[in-house]
């Protein structure tokens, strides 16, 4: 990629390296230097400047699709806005390698074939039912295991499904009532393990696949603990044992999860669930989390000596807006936008002004699809009441969030259920931009979720899409997908160019 694809002046973007640092990336088209921001702002000065909005895109993305990102809101602020936009490439590592690795897992028929054992023993203790387009339905217990396959060839497997409570395991129903993890196991686990030992060991083709050389690609992806050193040189995937124990965990999962209704649907949360026993590790869970460590290191404090590549992009852009505004004598109008993981970006960047007391305030923090979560919310910006002055979610309603399919067939969920699924540490973590978790329903309950929800019940706070044609300027918001908040032609950005007006 040459200079000439780059039709971004340097004065509306900063690259954030590695680290959060200077340090240059492997392309040096994209590396920014503290002259260049010195830069920047002496244009702001010249021009007498005094609104910025500073755009953070998503996560998980290369600089070249950062970049492009950063061209759309250039031409959107800058055709019909009075501010000076600059925004934030920071690039997190490759979607790309999370995509393929889960492409990796969908063609393995040692995958496939433990999905199936789950299914048949979860489903039949929930008291799973499929429902044809009639309104038909057969129980999961009463299924083949060429009807359950059958049901996987769906683009969305189990879309249709209900529970029959007649149908559920009496253990299911006494564990319902219980408040403890451990009165839950005890009434569950013995059944469930009793039924998946039979399952697997009269099952030899089972057996066979889990204990034959594997891809070398899904070797690299397996958790080491199930690879038993009766697997030679650890070239099969799973011993018998430990292929029933990761079964029994996977199942028990699933279970505990409808229980107390943290599941993400039955087929998707089966899914997650062997992703996160199996699988998980190589999964994608460090991209995300290095992802993380990225947004907060750009804002970690330096004393800009020595070798420049060493400081932190953000702290040295916040820098200069405190320079500037001391230097003109009034605070600047600053707005910020954040898009899917450039809400961690901004939480961090509060978490930052709040431990050194600075005075920087903003006007609208507006976030397209946020993709932090809940805690860091309400830590770090509802913490900071008088940081800014107005607020604005635009997100999806959770109907459409799972019709934004990831990965058809295998995980029929958006890219913000993946990361509440499987990146987060722990299951079902609380994502801003997912209605289930904002709305102070059962079980999203207790002091954090009442603050969250008496916040965003505010007129105007939170948008969801699709907007009617009633929609107001600045509450209108179209995007059917994840990642299309902040596409061209989408109204969510005619939004955002109306609020800065404002």
């Amino acid at each position: 990629m040459g200079n000439q694809d780059i039709a971004l002046s340097r004065n509306n973007y900063v690259n954030v390296g590695k680290e959060g640092t200077f340090l240059p990336g492997n392309d040096p088209v994209f590396n920014s230097t503290p002259q260049e921001i010195d830069a920047l702002f002496q244009q702001l000065k010249d021009k007498k400047q005094t609104k910025i909005v500073l755009y953070f895109h998503g996560g998980l993305v290369p600089a070249k699709d950062g970049m492009d990102t950063a061209q759309r809101i250039v031409k959107y602020v800058e055709k019909d806005t009075d501010a000076h936009p600059i925004c934030f490439i920071w690039e997190t590592g490759l979607s790309k390698t999370i995509m393929h690795n889960l492409y990796t897992v969908e063609q393995s028929d040692f995958f496939k074939k433990l999905m199936v054992k789950v299914i048949k023993v979860a489903g039949k203790k929930l008291g799973i039912e499929a429902l044809d387009n009639i309104g038909n339905s057969k129980g999961l217990e009463t299924m083949k295991e060429s009807e359950i396959n059958s049901e996987l060839n769906k683009e969305e497997p189990f879309a249709n499904y209900q529970v029959n409570v007649a149908s559920k395991s009496a253990s299911v129903i006494d564990a319902e009532t219980v408040k403890s993890d451990i009165e839950l196991e005890a009434r569950i686990l013995p059944e469930i393990e009793a039924e998946l030992e039979e399952e697997i060991e009269s099952d030899d083709e089972f057996k066979r696949i889990a204990a034959e050389e594997t891809s070398e690609e899904e070797s690299k992806l397996i958790n080491p603990e199930y690879v038993g050193a009766e697997v030679a040189e650890g070239k099969g995937i799973i011993s018998s044992a430990k292929l029933i124990a990761a079964s029994v965990k996977i199942t028990y999962n699933v279970i505990k999860r409808h229980i107390q209704k943290t599941d993400h649907d039955f087929y998707p949360t089966v899914i997650e669930e062997i992703l996160r026993e199996v699988y998980v590790s190589n999964i994608g869970n460090w991209l995300w989390g290095s992802m993380k460590k990225k947004a907060d290191a750009m804002w970690k404090p330096s004393d800009f000596s020595g070798d420049y590549h060493n400081w932190h992009v953000g702290s040295y852009v916040v820098k200069k807006i405190e320079e500037y505004q001391k230097e003109i004598g009034k605070p600047l109008t600053i707005d910020l936008v954040g898009h899917s993981a450039g809400s961690i970006v901004i939480c961090e960047l509060f978490k930052k002004l709040n431990s050194e007391k600075s005075d920087l305030k903003f006007r609208n923090i507006m976030l397209f699809a946020p993709a932090c979560r809940c805690d860091l919310f309400d830590e770090a910006i509802l913490g900071s009441p008088d940081r800014f002055t107005s607020f604005r979610i635009f997100t999806m309603k959770d109907d459409l969030e799972k019709q934004d399919h990831l990965v058809k067939f295998l995980y029929p969920r958006s890219l913000l259920y993946l990361i509440s699924g499987i990146l987060e540490d722990e299951r079902d973590a609380h994502i801003l931009g997912l209605q289930r978790h904002i709305t102070g329903n059962k079980p999203y309950i207790g002091d954090m979720f009442t603050r969250i929800k008496t916040f965003l019940a505010d007129e105007g706070k939170i948008v969801y899409s699709k907007s009617d044609d009633t929609a107001l300027n600045g509450f209108k918001t179209g995007s059917l997908t994840h990642g299309g908040f902040d596409d061209d032609k989408e109204t969510t950005l005619d939004s955002m160019v109306y609020i800065i007006n404002q």
